[in-house]
């Protein structure tokens, strides 16, 4: 059943539940059944898709998304009583949202390009290096370290409200693969048009790193970005976290292929020292280098998306490029001054300023999202589908840990788990439909949610019973 929005929306419905003057005769019939408790969880600037252009190329084709009411107001949750049942809904819960064959089909061909190109740069070692062929293997590995360490910080920021793996997967494999590969043919290509064209080595080895390199490999990794966003994971991209986990991942799988063809270089320039010298260098001083560099690209290009919607948040990827560019320029340009050590201290002392920075700012976006679930969630709190006692438990993290440590004395603790998972995602889809407009598999995929909502709520408080 079709309700007008909750209040702050449309002014219709006062937040004691009665009509206003002039509301239509549905608003007035829904205010004599009982209301919930109307709570203000405000509309912070940074979600509110009011301002979101309405002409032109970033017009919605749909409606603005409405909010509907349950058949039923919610009873007194499990989470505040911890005793009571849940009366029987009509709603049939469906399955869980699970990811597309094409996004299977997609990891499975990246894999197999990535295949492709290590043993390409194997047999490059092979052909251009007289160490050992074994010695490949050990630069694989130290390159593989530093994305081992990349993914775990990654994980962390995504706990709030992960994304499938298999997608954090295909960002993985779109940098080591695609985008390397793509960059090393384009760069390699430019050097020998700059030398053909000059004849000076010093202008190559300006051009290379300062111009082309920053130009051609931020657009081949934020192309993965783009992929991500406009077919395979556009019901997960939903916000600037998303877009830094996911350009931070392409980063560091460009970032493990490149660094396999440093290690190699190094090893044939100084041997085994060379190779640990490059390690301590790349791997671990310049660790996050790629990774904030892409990953400033998806933070851009998630906030347009959150708040003007997808049409948006396409337009505005070439200027979102430019900050990943200006920093990749700034550290190859001052890379390849070279200088003594106390000049090798400032750059390495502002690389690891600049970590630090995208450290706090990966902390203040999962706030951030967090604040985003509770404000989302309240919507659909105001209108009785779940309690305010639910939203701050499912909003916040110290309401989390509580709900679970409950959860698992009722051996319910999967059950909260996956309540805690997909409130957060119908949160995310709630903001999407804001920004885009009522599209139809969107809608559908808000009310599987809420079914989804309504079942985890049964089930929690059958256990509680």
């Amino acid at each position: 059943m079709s309700q007008p929005p909750f209040p702050p929306r449309n002014g219709q419905l006062m937040p004691n539940g009665r009509a206003r003057p002039g509301a239509p005769a549905g608003a007035r019939s829904a205010s004599l059944a009982p209301q919930p408790r109307y709570v203000d969880y405000g509309n912070p600037r940074a979600y509110d898709t009011s301002v979101r252009p309405a002409t032109g190329l970033t017009a919605s084709r749909y409606a603005p998304a409405q909010l509907q009411r349950p058949d039923h107001v919610q009873p007194q949750s499990a989470w505040s009583t911890q005793m009571r049942r849940v009366q029987e809904v009509s709603q049939e819960a469906t399955k869980p949202p699970t990811v597309s064959l094409l996004v299977w089909l997609t990891a499975v061909v990246l894999g197999f390009g990535l295949v492709v190109v290590l043993g390409l740069t194997f047999l490059s070692f092979i052909v251009t290096s007289s160490a050992n062929p074994a010695w490949w293997t050990v630069t694989a590995f130290l390159a593989l370290i530093s994305l081992i360490v990349i993914a775990l910080v990654i994980l962390l920021a995504d706990r709030w409200d992960p994304q499938p793996f298999p997608l954090l997967g295909i960002a993985i494999l779109w940098g080591a693969a695609v985008a390397a590969f793509v960059s090393y043919l384009l760069n390699t290509g430019v050097s020998l048009l700059t030398y053909s064209l000059t004849g000076s080595n010093g202008l190559v080895e300006f051009i290379g790193p300062v111009i082309s390199a920053p130009l051609v490999e931020e657009t081949s990794k934020g192309l993965g970005l783009l992929l991500l966003l406009m077919l395979l994971a556009r019901r997960y991209f939903n916000g600037p976290l998303d877009g830094l986990i996911y350009g931070a991942l392409i980063g560091g799988g460009f970032a493990f292929t490149e660094n396999i063809l440093y290690y190699a270089r190094g090893l044939e320039d100084g041997g085994g020292v060379g190779v640990v010298v490059l390690f301590v260098m790349r791997g671990v001083l310049n660790i996050f280098g790629h990774a904030i560099y892409t990953s400033a690209t998806g933070i851009l290009v998630g906030f347009v998306v959150r708040k003007w919607g997808t049409g948006m948040g396409f337009l505005v990827f070439i200027p979102a490029l430019i900050p990943g560019m200006l920093l990749h320029g700034l550290w190859n340009l001052f890379a390849t001054l070279g200088g003594g050590l106390p000049f090798m201290l400032i750059l390495f002392g502002g690389e690891a300023l600049l970590s630090l920075v995208w450290l706090i700012l990966i902390m203040v976006l999962i706030w951030d999202e967090s604040r985003l679930t509770r404000v989302r969630l309240g919507d659909y709190a105001n209108l009785g589908w779940l309690t305010h006692e639910e939203v701050d438990m499912l909003a916040t993290w110290k309401g989390r840990r509580e709900g679970k440590r409950w959860a698992a004395q009722i051996g319910a603790k999967p059950v909260m788990k996956r309540f805690i998972r997909e409130s957060a995602d119908l949160a995310s889809i709630r903001q999407r439909l804001l920004a885009d407009g009522a599209h139809p598999k969107v809608v559908g995929i808000e009310a599987n949610l809420l079914a989804r909502l309504t079942q985890n709520r049964r089930e929690l408080l059958s256990h509680a019973g």
